[in-house]
């Protein structure tokens, strides 16, 4: 024992408890980081920006930053019609075209197969209505 009864560890005594306080708190601070991942990970937590800060910020109503998309080209096609640069078959035609609900008259859908078996005589089908012969 030490001339104060104290054993001589004092010193060592502080050191281990600062270390310990210290590492508990390290402990304490990746629990809670963890927590805050696993909550944004489950939707728990936004993860939004006050506006005007950071890179993500936009104007309301404008589309989102990024490679421009079909609706770019919808607006632009709205644009033009509005000013009277194409008329409305053709916008009608080129917004179809851009939704996918028509075909260029390149890529038309397959038609249907032909049934099989003998040719029939004559000449093929036409739309035209049939006139009468002409004397």
């Amino acid at each position: 024992m030490g001339p104060r009864g104290g054993g001589g560890f004092g010193f060592l005594h502080m050191i281990a408890g600062l270390v310990g306080t210290v590492v508990f708190l390290a402990i304490l601070l990746g629990l809670a980081a963890l927590a805050y991942k696993i909550a944004r990970k489950k939707g728990w937590v936004s993860g939004r920006r006050r506006p005007g800060h950071g890179p993500h910020h936009h104007e309301p109503g404008a589309p989102p930053p990024g490679p421009p998309g079909p609706w770019e080209a919808l607006r632009i096609l709205d644009e033009r019609l509005a000013r009277g640069e194409i008329e409305i078959d053709d916008y009608k035609a080129r917004r179809d075209a851009l939704n996918g609900t028509s075909y260029p008259p390149f890529h038309q859908p397959p038609s249907p197969p032909t049934p099989p078996g003998p040719a029939p005589d004559g000449p093929p089908p036409t739309r035209e209505e049939p006139q009468p012969p002409v004397p």
